[in-house]
């Protein structure tokens, strides 16, 4: 249960940024904001800091812990 459930997230993870790719070449101008512009306006409310805080520690946990 707990691989189907990692294959599936990693999965639409990749769906997603595929869509995110196919737009900013389609698109004319600026289709999809830069990472800098993401973060501040995650950075803006509350909640978002603590949900981006919490994705950080998760990604560094996974990615660079082990």
């Amino acid at each position: 249960m707990t691989s189907a459930l990692g294959y599936a997230t990693w999965t639409l993870l990749l769906i997603g940024a595929l869509v995110l790719w196919y737009l900013s070449h389609i698109a004319r101008g600026p289709a999809v904001a830069r990472p800098s512009v993401v973060l501040t306006r995650l950075a803006t409310g509350r909640w978002l800091r603590v949900l981006l805080v919490l994705a950080w520690m998760w990604a560094g946990w996974h990615l660079f812990a082990r």
